[in-house]
Formats: structure tokens, C-alpha cells, sequence
């Protein structure tokens, strides 16, 4: 084992990372992205490595000001090992200690805790279980009991944060830091036709590419059959498979299978990998059940390629669909090769979702941004241990102050976004959307909704998937005080309704009004004709659809009438689900879900006095006008939203999980 004494100055502070292997992967290729960057005159880093070799072990110890720690761990139980760590952590007196990968944070918690008692900070890059044998199963089991007692969770994705709060994580104790894109690694070594020429493939071609490890979870076989469907249509297409696993073999047989051989190459493992992906004119994601924040897709997208990647996990936070590129449901060939070929078709519309990519890869993803919200957590961890307390989410936000390229930084209320904007800045905001010519769905969450997206995963994408997220319920913000992640105020679905009929009469905003009953529809927009003469309606509709075909028509008939807003007066979650089906197809600047509203400027309902919104009563208010529909939804939700920011508050203040 070689173990360096490093010569540190009193000023620094010790870190050490963890890791099992230096094996290619997205934790290895992150880890090592981070090293480089990080400020060696605020940082001593150590990188203790669980066993010897691997494909990145140059790269590791060739890095500047970075001293590797080979810990020699053999198979089984392994005490030498583990002595070995909790050693190390004593000598070099380790202030943080962060730890990537399962085993990794099991035996960095076990030895943190024995020795001298660094902060601990473990990673988060998944969102689900993943078993790969038994022993992987005892790993886990045991991890997650462990984990609890970390002092903080990093997670590369929201979906990933949701995941570690689902096993007993405080979500108050944790944040999300996306990956990084290290410049270093798109080092381009051959030009693309020189690629292109050395596969047999022409200059001209249309070619789609995926790096990804061969494995089940990325569904490489949805690839080839997409590709099969794709190749029916036009027969420029070529596929590239970058990268190597356990399924590369299978692969290869489905493609000589689907005779599609002359026309999918497999690279396997590659060392100039980023040549090959540079050569595609379209990178494909095709996970099936679970992603974090991918590696591949973001250095797709830094090299201005349009991406397309399946709904899952952080997938819907990395790809913005309709601007960087297009989501796909997972297992759906179909899907994913109508999406490859809407960009073969549409050279205009590739280009421009290449060009926003590329802008929101150095962004959103750049590795300065990821240096700097790493950078900015330990110091403020180091800062609130030394005074006793530990940091909650909120305080680094605060400090780090990034919006991720997003309109409005975001807090996290159990799990679900939701942005630090008043009304006043949502309207403003859709100003801006409509001068850029950009599209801009809004989600408003309450209590219900908030309870509903944790269990319905559909209504969960949506909402991730939302440009922005209002809060519509008064308890909504007093849950983001409580939880430390205060909210400036909130933006109620009606009230940001009336604020658009408002727009639209002064500025000649363009509104096309959909769903309710016809007869309501109708009254609706007569009222508002006469409430405020200057209201510019170019067309509505009621909400009742007889088949699929008819919800088309409608949707034709909206972009017909080229509205800048469109208003859905259909329920939760049907106006999300009704957004998630037809957002690629709408030509709508503004999006919203106004939910039941229409039924209160119709006058079939009322709404609740200001004094009882302003006090957060206006549920009581609507159980009371329709006791026999809402008690369910009240009983049924807002009582376990009211238990779930208890069980958190409660977390956050006795630093207990």
C-alpha cells in the first residue's frame, strides 16, 4: 500500500474520498472530474481506493496535488482492511470523509465512527435498489441503516435525493449537485468523417450513437429494435453502441438477428470513446428503470449534439424536452425510433436543440459550477461543525446561490421542487417567454399534490419535467419554513390565472381556454368578455373528449388559433398527465393548469374570503362547498402531508432520521 504522507498547512482543510474501485463508471469518472478541479491551496485531497488496478488508476495518481491510497481490500470479511481505513483517517487527521458507491459508504460511515469522527458525506447516484447478488443484497440491508447516521448526502440528481429520502434519508440533510463535464475528457483525437470513414460508414449518413456499460439497466436491446423500425423508413440511418458490459455479446446476436450488421457497429470499451460519440449527428439514452445524472448524456450534449433519452429518473432533469432534445417512454421502441426520426427529418430543429444542449451543458453542467457548490458545502459543513451545529440544505443554497440554468432557484418540500418565485415574478417571467419565443409549462403544487406525485410516478415526471413550479397552497410555504427552505411567498393557480386575464387585457396577450363543460365554457368566457372588454380570447373549448383522435383535433385547433397562453380547467392529475401527452405537439408559448377555476369565474363555485387564503383555510372553505367530493381527497392526503413535515421538522431539529 502506498500511503504518502502529505505536508499540509493548518489552513487547509483534509479531505478524503472513498471509492472501491478505479474502474470506468459514472462515480469514477465524477470523482476524478472533481479532484482536478478542486482548489489545492483551500483542499488536501486523499483518495483511499479499496483495491489495486484499473482502468482509470493512471489518471488518478497522475493528478496534480492528489495523494492515492492503494487499501489493498481482499474478498470476504476483511478486518486487516478496514484497519487499514480507520487508520488512515487518524493519521492524516481527515476532516471529511465522502464516500462513493455502496460499500464505500457502508465501511466509511463503520470507520468514521471508530476513529476520529470527520464529517462524513455520502454520495447518492442512483434512484433504486439495484441487486446484483447476494452479498450486494447484505450490503444494502445493512448500508441503509448506516447511511442515516451520515452528517450529509450529496445527490446527482433530484430523483436521486427522492430515492435516498425514501430510505430514511432527511431530505433537510442532503442536496442535489449535478455531475460536472471535465473538459479534460473531450479532448477530440479524430475528426468525425475520419471516424465515420474507419467504421465504413458515409459522410453523409445519419447517425445515432449511445455510451453506455452494455447492461440490463440501460435496455441496449430497445436500441437495436428502434433501430429496426427506424431503418424501414430511411435507410441513411447508422447506429454506434459505445462501450462494453455483460450484455455486449447478446447485443451483437439481436443485431445479426434483425440483420442490421452493416448498419450497428459496437465498439466495445474504448479509450478514445468521445471520437466515436462525436461523430453521431444523435445521442440515445435508453435506460429502462433507473438513471441518475448521466456522464454520456451531458458530454453528448456539451459537444452540441441533440440528445433523446427515456423518461427515468434524472433523465427528465438533464434533458429539457423540446429545447435540448426529446424524452421517450422507456421500453417503448416505437417511440424511440419516431423520435430518432422526427430529428432525421428536421435538420433545422436538431441543429437548434444541439446549439441549446451545448449552451446548457456549460451552464447547468459545467465542471466550475460543480467545483464550486462542492467547494462551498464543505466550508460551510466545517464552519457549522466547529460551532456545533450541522448544515441544513437550505443554508448551502443559500450561499451557493445557483439556479442550475433554471428561471428560479428551487427549494425541496418532501421530495417535490418547487421554485422561490412570487406571482409578480412568475408573470414577468412569462413576459420573457413570450419575447425569447421559448415554450414554458407551470405547475403549481398544493398539499395534495405533493402526497399524490409520491406515489404516482407519472405525476411525478410531469412535475419534474415543469419549467417552473409554483406553490399554490398557503400550507405549501409555511412546510418551507419549517423545513428550512423558505419560500418568498406563494403563486396560487387562481390567483395566477386572474394575472394572466389581467396580461392579456393590458399587453393583448393571445388565450385560448380549454376544458369544463361546454354550457360552463361558454359562460366563463362571456364573463370575462364583459369583466374585461380588452381580453383578447382567440378560442376555447370544453374538456370532454369522445376518443384519442378527438383530443388531436383539439389540439390542432388550439395551435390554429396561435394563442401565447394556454389555460386547462381539468383536475389533478389529469391536466398534467392531458400536458404530458400533448406538450411536443402544442405550438403554446404558456402553459397552466388552472385545475377548477373556471367553474369560480362561471359562477358555479365561490371562492374563499382573503382573510381565510391568507390564513391557509381555503381547503376548509371548499370542503364545506362540496363536503361529499373533498372530504376523501382531505382525509386521504393533507393528513399525511401534515404527518410527513412533522416526521421532517422534527428530523431537522433533533438532527434525528
Amino acid at each position: 500500500m502506498r500511503d504518502p504522507s502529505p505536508s499540509e498547512s493548518p489552513e487547509r482543510l483534509r479531505i478524503l474520498y472513498l471509492i472501491p474501485s478505479f474502474n470506468t463508471g459514472g462515480a469514477e469518472v465524477q470523482l476524478l472530474s472533481l479532484i482536478r478541479g478542486i482548489d489545492k491551496a483551500k483542499f488536501a485531497v486523499t483518495v483511499a481506493v479499496f483495491f489495486d488496478g484499473g482502468d482509470l488508476a493512471d489518471a488518478y495518481e497522475n493528478t496534480k496535488d492528489v495523494d492515492v491510497v492503494y487499501l489493498g481490500k481482499k474478498g470476504g470479511l476483511d478486518v486487516a482492511f478496514f484497519s487499514r481505513l480507520s487508520g488512515l483517517i487518524r493519521r492524516r487527521r481527515i476532516q471529511i470523509i465522502q464516500c462513493y458507491n455502496v460499500s464505500a459508504r457502508l465501511f466509511g460511515i463503520l470507520a468514521a465512527k471508530v476513529s476520529i469522527k470527520p464529517i462524513v458525506i455520502v454520495t447518492e447516484r442512483t434512484a433504486r435498489l439495484l441487486y446484483s447478488s447476494f452479498g450486494s443484497r447484505v450490503y444494502l440491508f445493512l448500508e441503509k441503516y448506516a447511511m442515516r447516521s451520515a452528517d450529509f448526502l450529496i445527490a446527482n440528481s433530484l430523483a436521486g435525493q427522492t430515492f435516498a429520502a425514501s430510505r430514511g434519508f432527511p431530505v433537510e440533510k442532503s442536496i442535489v449537485i449535478y455531475n460536472g463535464i471535465d473538459a479534460q475528457r473531450l479532448i477530440i483525437g479524430r475528426q468525425a468523417a475520419e471516424v465515420r470513414r474507419s467504421l465504413n460508414i458515409p459522410h453523409d449518413a445519419f447517425v445515432v450513437g449511445m455510451a453506455a456499460r452494455i447492461k440490463a439497466i440501460k435496455d441496449p436491446l430497445l436500441l437495436v429494435e428502434a433501430a429496426r423500425k427506424a431503418r424501414q423508413s430511411f435507410a441513411d440511418i447508422y447506429f454506434l453502441l459505445i462501450g462494453d458490459g455483460p450484455l455486449l455479446d447478446s447485443v451483437k446476436a439481436k443485431i445479426i438477428e434483425r440483420g442490421l450488421a452493416p448498419f450497428f457497429h459496437c465498439t466495445g470499451s474504448r479509450k478514445d470513446a468521445i471520437d466515436f460519440l462525436n461523430a453521431v449527428d444523435v445521442a440515445v439514452l435508453t435506460s429502462n428503470t433507473i438513471e441518475g445524472c448521466s456522464n454520456s448524456l451531458l458530454e453528448a450534449m456539451y459537444l452540441g449534439k441533440p440528445v433523446v433519452a427515456t423518461r427515468v429518473g434524472g433523465n427528465v432533469e438533464v434533458v429539457e424536452h423540446e429545447r435540448t432534445g426529446l424524452l421517450s417512454s422507456p421500453h417503448n421502441a416505437d417511440e424511440l425510433a419516431d423520435a430518432i426520426l422526427r430529428l432525421r427529418e428536421n435538420p433545422a430543429q436538431r441543429s437548434r436543440f444541439g446549439d441549446n444542449a451545448r449552451q446548457a451543458a456549460r451552464d447547468r453542467f459545467s465542471q466550475s459550477v460543480m467545483l464550486r457548490e462542492h467547494e462551498v458545502l464543505y466550508q460551510k459543513l466545517i464552519a457549522d461543525s466547529r460551532k456545533g451545529e450541522m448544515t441544513q440544505a437550505v443554508r448551502v443554497e443559500s450561499d451557493v446561490s445557483e439556479t442550475n440554468g433554471r428561471a428560479f432557484a428551487r427549494s425541496d418540500i418532501l421530495g417535490c421542487p418547487v421554485d422561490q418565485m412570487t406571482l409578480r415574478q412568475c408573470l414577468d417571467y412569462f413576459e420573457d417567454v413570450l419575447r425569447d419565443g421559448r415554450q414554458c409549462h407551470i405547475v403549481v403544487v398544493n398539499a395534495a399534490k405533493v402526497v399524490k406525485a409520491r406515489s404516482d410516478d407519472d405525476l411525478r415526471a410531469v412535475i419534474n419535467e415543469a419549467d417552473i413550479i409554483g406553490a399554490d397552497g398557503v400550507p405549501i410555504v409555511w412546510a418551507s419554513r419549517m423545513l428550512g427552505q423558505p419560500l418568498p411567498g406563494r403563486v396560487n393557480g387562481t390567483d395566477l390565472m386572474h394575472g394572466l386575464f389581467e396580461e392579456s387585457a393590458k399587453k393583448g396577450w393571445r388565450l385560448y381556454l380549454l376544458g369544463a363543460k361546454a354550457s360552463v365554457i361558454k359562460t366563463v368566457v362571456e364573463n370575462l368578455r364583459k369583466q374585461q372588454p380588452t381580453i383578447n380570447i382567440v378560442g376555447y373549448r370544453h374538456g370532454y373528449f369522445d376518443s384519442p383522435d378527438d383530443e388531436i383535433a383539439a389540439v390542432a385547433e388550439i395551435n390554429a388559433a396561435r394563442p401565447d397562453v394556454l389555460l386547462l380547467g381539468f383536475g389533478t392529475p389529469m391536466k398534467e398527465k392531458w400536458v404530458k401527452r400533448h406538450k411536443q405537439q402544442l405550438d403554446v408559448p404558456i402553459i397552466h393548469g388552472v385545475g377548477g377555476s373556471f367553474d369560480i369565474v362561471g359562477g358555479l363555485t365561490k371562492r374563499a374570503p382573503v382573510w381565510m387564503q391568507d390564513s391557509g383555510l381555503e381547503w376548509l372553505y371548499r370542503l364545506m362547498q362540496e363536503p361529499g367530493r373533498m372530504w376523501r381527497r382531505y382525509l386521504s392526503t393533507n393528513t399525511v402531508f401534515i404527518w410527513l413535515v412533522l416526521r421532517a421538522w422534527l428530523g431537522r431539529v433533533l438532527h434525528i432520521s
